[in-house]
Formats: C-alpha cells, sequence, structure tokens
C-alpha cells in the first residue's frame, strides 16, 4: 500500500505505466506461469479476512477503502471503513455531506487531508453522474494518483493493469531475480512493466490480492517465512533470504518535533478538540492542550512558542478548509 513516499511512487510507476511490454526471457516466462498458477490456487484458501473484502467491491466502495488505505493499517480501517460507508453509502451521499461531518467520520483514520480529497472526488463524481473507468477519468479526480486509479481499476472493474503496492514490490522483485538482502528490491517502474507482462487476462483482482497478501504474511520485510512460501521452489530469493531476519535501515527523514511531538500529532489533537466542541476559542483551545500535556511547558519562552505552533496549525487548518473562524470562535466548516 502507498506509505509517506507516495508522490515518488506515483511517478514511478506512471513511468512504468508509460513503458513497452517487457520482454522475458522464454525459461523466465515458463517460471512465472508457475509462479501465477500456484498463488491463484492458494490465496482462496489462504487469505486474511478484510472488512473491504465483504463488501459488493462497488467502484465507490473500492475508492473509499483505497484512500484509507493509503497511510493507514488495516487493524484501524477494518473498525472505521464499514461505520463510514453507512454513513456514506453512495458518492452522492458523500458529496451532499457536510464537510465537518466527513471530517468528524474520519477521525481516527489520521491525515485528515485525505477526508477533503475524498470528498472532493465524490464531489467531481456527482457532477458528472457516472463513475469514471478508465485510468485518464480516474485521474482527473482530485486526490487520486495512478496507483489508487490502478486499484480501483483492477479492483472494481477487473481491468488488466499493474497495481504496485509495497507489497505487490517486494514480492516480485524477490520473484523475478535475486536479493541479495531483505531490503533489496526493484524500482516501481521495472516491476509495474512486469505485472503489466506476467497478468494473465482476467486475473487483475485476484492476482493483485494474492502478490499483496503473500507480501504482507509470507514474503514479508521483517523476517520471510521461506519455509510456507507457495511459490519458494520459483524463487531465486529463497536461498538468500531463508531464515534471515531483517535489520531495520537507519531512518533517515526523522520528523522534527514540537514539545516532544511531531507537528501532524498536535494538528490531529487540535483537529479533533475543534471537532468535539460546538466552538471553541484559541485561548480555550490553549488551556485544554495544557491540561491534556501539563509537563510540555516549562518557562515563558515555551508558553510562547507553543502558542505560536498553536497559531500556525490554525492557519494551515483555515486555508485547507478543515475550519472556520467566526467572532473568535473555531468550528470545523461546514460548507
Amino acid at each position: 500500500m502507498p506509505t509517506s513516499s507516495h508522490g515518488s511512487r506515483e511517478k514511478e510507476f506512471r513511468a512504468g505505466m508509460s513503458d513497452t511490454t517487457h520482454s522475458l526471457h522464454h525459461a523466465t516466462r515458463k517460471r512465472f506461469d508457475r509462479v501465477v498458477t500456484k498463488l491463484l490456487a492458494w490465496h482462496p484458501v489462504n487469505k486474511p479476512q478484510y472488512a473491504w473484502r465483504a463488501l459488493r467491491r462497488t467502484p465507490y466502495e473500492v475508492l473509499v477503502s483505497e484512500f484509507m488505505l493509503q497511510q493507514t493499517g488495516a487493524r484501524q480501517i477494518e473498525k472505521k471503513l464499514p461505520v463510514f460507508l453507512k454513513l456514506f453509502p453512495t458518492a452522492k451521499r458523500l458529496a451532499q455531506a457536510p464537510r465537518s461531518t466527513v471530517i468528524r467520520a474520519w477521525q481516527g483514520l489520521g491525515y485528515n487531508r485525505r477526508a477533503i480529497n475524498l470528498q472532493n472526488a465524490a464531489q467531481a463524481i456527482a457532477a458528472r453522474r457516472t463513475f469514471p473507468k478508465t485510468l485518464e477519468g480516474l485521474l482527473a479526480l482530485p486526490g487520486v494518483g495512478e496507483y489508487t486509479a490502478s486499484a480501483v481499476l483492477a479492483f472494481a472493474f477487473n481491468v488488466d493493469v499493474p497495481v504496485v503496492d509495497v507489497n505487490v514490490q517486494r514480492v516480485l522483485s524477490r520473484l523475478w531475480k535475486p536479493m541479495e538482502d531483505a531490503h533489496a528490491k526493484l524500482p516501481v517502474r521495472e516491476i509495474a512493466e512486469l505485472d503489466r507482462t506476467i497478468l494473465p487476462p482476467g486475473t487483475s483482482a485476484n492476482l493483485h490480492e494474492a502478490l499483496m497478501d503473500l507480501g504482507s504474511t509470507v514474503c514479508t520485510k521483517q523476517k520471510p517465512r521461506c519455509a510456507e512460501c507457495p511459490v519458494r521452489g520459483d524463487c531465486p530469493s529463497a536461498k538468500n533470504l531463508h531464515g534471515i531476519r531483517h535489520q531495520p535501515k537507519p531512518k533517515r527523514n526523522i520528523e522534527e518535533r514540537f514539545f516532544g511531538h511531531p507537528r501532524r500529532i498536535w494538528r490531529g489533537r487540535i483537529l479533533k478538540l475543534i471537532s468535539e466542541a460546538e466552538g471553541i476559542t484559541a485561548m480555550e483551545l490553549d488551556r485544554v492542550l495544557r491540561e491534556d500535556y501539563p509537563t510540555i511547558l516549562k518557562n515563558v519562552l515555551d508558553t510562547r512558542e507553543f502558542q505560536e505552533l498553536q497559531k500556525a496549525i490554525l492557519v494551515s487548518l483555515h486555508a485547507e478548509g478543515f475550519i472556520a473562524i467566526r467572532n473568535g470562535r473555531i468550528t470545523l466548516t461546514h460548507e
């Protein structure tokens, strides 16, 4: 699934989508034919049960689940997706809902900007009165990139397109060429090209689910369980990876912290407090935050800096359409 590096992944994915079909060596092609056959047989009896897989898989339901999956773990989505779809069962209902209702319904999933992007996409769909069924049409929706568009095409319409999330990238890298360690993987653009080449017609939804589930349960990043893998006999990386344990790489981009937490945590907390109040002033907001985090402020300078942080977050939330400020009171926007 998409990660925090979603933007760069989308660019790589687009490059792979525009390439010509990759020509595999005959022996490699035969090996992948066996891999595909084994995975399609393995998956029906080994697939995890997720809330989104119990849906009717309408294009709208797939779109909502893919927006949630972009940067949120499966366990959180298990709880939130059914509730969200009960509140907004169609794109039209979501399009017409007050923005404040949508933001409140999204609480707990994080990265709340996705809620606004999703509602904007629903409004575009409602305006055209039909759900787009092409890559170009889906890419025209607000907040929809290459991966999300391809996932909707595959899982809602079973269109034969590559769908490369981090699990598919890792699994196909290991199956294509010998990976020397658990960190190693091939570029997204190459994997997208390979994906398109080995995909049998009419199997897009099933095969991509199988690849994703193999990556999340067996061919994992942390500790590959090669002995349990249904395609280990056709995997050139199995010898290198069997029995090893992934050593995490040092994090390069460590988030800057403000009073012990990244800015996004303060942003989420402030938005939650605003959503729970009928209307709150900046002074009341500051008081509640201090009560919730009594150890963060050590001196007068810290107090001023903390208030400046709050002000900057409120300005950005207002500019992005999350909140409204009227007569000194802050509320979620209703527009």
